[in-house]
């Protein structure tokens, strides 16, 4: 499948393929953002608008991007594992990205289900900064996240999926306090507002 002129290439993960899309750096050498979809039980793929408007606005600043379907979606073998295995599709794409790229910088981002996963991993996977939109806290347990890098949150104050000041209470808790970029009137899908979302990445990175 094609998206934007990219075609889609298929990987080995945990429990098979893995589907993703890639645009290597331009003007930030060897720098990677690796972003992470919403949930695949609600129609969640690589293909949400906002994972294409976060891709498109890290591509247009030089970064290499990899956007990639957890289990069970698109291409994507396996099925939906509650957050769980979706940790190890995520791994297995940061692993083959540093066995075929130089990576000198990775940011990871995720928006909602995503988020949840990019935060999940991003000590782990030893990443540089994160990008998190929307996370799904109240949805999933956050209590074990401990965020000690830089990083972005974008909230929208309209939410209708997580709690949007459960959001900033969690993320006011962290050892590293985020950069927040609050959007009152957004719902969770940012619709009318994908504008905005963009220029908040081109400011911030």
């Amino acid at each position: 499948m094609k998206v934007n002129g990219k075609q889609s290439q298929l990987i080995s993960g945990a429990v098979g393929e893995i589907e993703l899309r890639l645009s290597e750096p331009t003007s930030k050498k060897n720098s990677w953002v690796v972003i992470c979809h919403p949930h695949p039980s609600f129609g969640g793929s690589m293909d949400n608008k906002v994972v294409t408007s976060l891709q498109r606005s890290f591509q247009s600043l030089g970064y290499g991007t990899i956007e990639f379907n957890f289990r069970g979606v698109g291409e994507s073998s396996g099925e939906f594992d509650d957050g769980e295995g979706e940790q190890d599709d995520l791994v297995a794409v940061v692993s083959w990205l540093k066995d075929n790229f130089t990576v000198a910088e990775l940011i990871l981002s995720g928006f909602s289900f995503g988020g949840y996963i990019a935060l999940k991993k991003s000590q782990n996977l030893q990443a540089d900064k994160l990008c998190i939109v929307a996370p799904a806290v109240g949805l999933y347990d956050f209590n074990a996240i401990q965020i000690d890098i830089s990083w972005t949150l974008i909230q929208g104050g309209q939410d209708e999926i997580v709690c949007a000041s459960e959001v900033l209470e969690w993320a006011m808790k962290q050892p590293v306090l985020p950069d927040i970029y609050w959007r009152s009137t957004s719902s969770h899908f940012f619709h009318k507002q994908l504008v905005w979302l963009k220029q908040v990445v081109s400011l911030v990175f």
